[in-house]
């Protein structure tokens, strides 16, 4: 649908009642993951066990992305999200009382944790294509940065602490903060009223041939084709070590669960700050450049932890990790609401999230095998040496699709193939 209202270089009412429904339950999801791998740790040591609760965590972004993404061009975004954000309180209620009870395991957690990884995978797919339905096209970029710089303020920044502290003096409260704060994200989310209204596709097609028109538009697209290759390689790199990081935290850097609320609380630090120059960046050295250097940057940065186990180190790595990681986002995610049409946004980036986040599943059971067989620092040492591999592999051809699909007088998507 063409937008015929005249830009404002103000964000809109509506998008601040999204940015505080996000906040909130991002404040929530804080708590919880200081908490859980806290949890998590007194229910087992054993490493392949524990990076278990990461791979339950993950795989419903492999195994559900690309039908979810059809089912979201068919029905209302924002009642997927305030949906989702109820079935997750409910959850939490239910992990609350397992925990008070003292008849939480390993198991019941791990299935704890897929149940709300489903949840998140509607709401997200979902919160991504309703941006644009609440915001100017060139507000885009400005509005994915304050949100990513709440979520990790409210989220790393307040959240990560409080979340271990709350788990020291009880350790169900986290959890139940959680399902309240979701509760009022819920209600907030349907207050909302989108500037342009949400226009089904039709359906026509069955779910094969809509995941294929969604395929077959993103394979054809040579730019997001290779983001989502890197970021999919990426985030399964990551999560080698950041299955088991509390794990390397307590042996190796010999931190308590408060120490460890505090590190995860200072590398926050980084996203804050990626959140708030992401836009800027890409402008002073342009988009293509700044997705380049961000990711040389992952791959240097994943070595520190590896030859450098101290606290100070990682913390320093940790901070400059989240600031790029965060530019990438900021970067790569308005490009994606910028290139796809929105009638067929959410196939084309459910097949994206597929390749470029469903890949976190199997990172995460690699690392806990490697931690195993070859201790916690090994999986930082694999990272880094794989993404490096992958950047010089990578870049060259990410450059010279960028000339062609992110000058300004070319963004214009491809057609829709309908």
């Amino acid at each position: 649908m063409k937008r015929t209202k005249e830009p404002s270089p103000r964000l809109p009412a509506i998008f601040w009642r999204h940015f505080a429904a996000s906040t909130t339950s991002n404040l929530g999801d804080g708590l919880v993951a200081g908490a859980a791998p806290l949890l998590a740790l007194t229910l087992t040591d054993d490493p392949r066990l524990l990076s278990s609760v990461s791979v339950a965590a993950m795989m419903p972004w492999f195994v559900m992305t690309l039908p979810v993404g059809v089912f979201i061009d068919r029905h209302e975004r924002r009642r997927i999200m305030a949906t989702a954000n109820a079935l997750r309180a409910l959850l939490f209620v239910a992990a609350t009382t397992a925990i008070v009870f003292n008849v939480m395991t390993i198991w019941w957690l791990f299935g704890v944790v897929l149940a709300l990884a489903v949840c998140e995978v509607f709401y997200d797919m979902s919160a991504q294509a309703f941006l644009p339905s609440i915001v100017d096209e060139h507000q885009l970029e400005t509005a994915n940065g304050r949100l990513y710089a709440a979520e990790v303020a409210a989220n790393s920044f307040v959240g990560l602490p409080l979340g271990t502290w709350l788990f020291v003096l009880a350790a169900a409260a986290p959890f139940g903060v959680q399902a309240v704060a979701l509760v009022i994200a819920a209600f907030l989310i349907a207050s909302i009223r989108p500037r342009y209204p949400f226009v089904a596709t039709p359906t026509e097609d069955n779910y094969v041939q809509s995941l294929r028109t969604g395929l077959a538009w993103l394979w054809r697209h040579p730019l997001l084709r290779m983001l989502a290759l890197m970021l999919g390689a990426a985030n399964m790199c990551h999560m080698f070590a950041q299955s088991i990081f509390a794990k390397y935290v307590r042996d190796e850097l010999g931190l308590g669960p408060r120490g460890f609320g505090l590190l995860l609380a200072a590398t926050a630090i980084g996203s804050i700050v990626g959140g708030l120059v992401g836009a800027r960046l890409a402008r002073l050295i342009g988009s293509a450049v700044a997705i380049v250097f961000s990711y040389a940057m992952f791959a240097a940065l994943e070595i520190i932890p590896a030859v450098l186990p101290r606290v100070w180190a990682v913390v320093i790595a940790g901070v400059l990790m989240a600031t790029f990681g965060t530019v990438w986002n900021v970067i790569t995610v308005s490009l994606r609401q910028r290139l796809i049409p929105q009638e067929l946004f959410g196939r084309v980036n459910s097949v994206y999230r597929f390749i470029g986040t469903g890949t976190s599943a199997f990172g995460a059971l690699i690392g806990g095998q490697i931690a195993f067989y070859f201790g916690l620092r090994a999986t930082y040492l694999v990272s880094g040496v794989t993404l490096g591999i992958i950047l010089v592999i990578g870049a060259p051809r990410l450059l010279r699709h960028s000339r062609t699909y992110m000058a300004p007088e070319r963004t214009p998507a491809p057609p829709s193939i309908t």
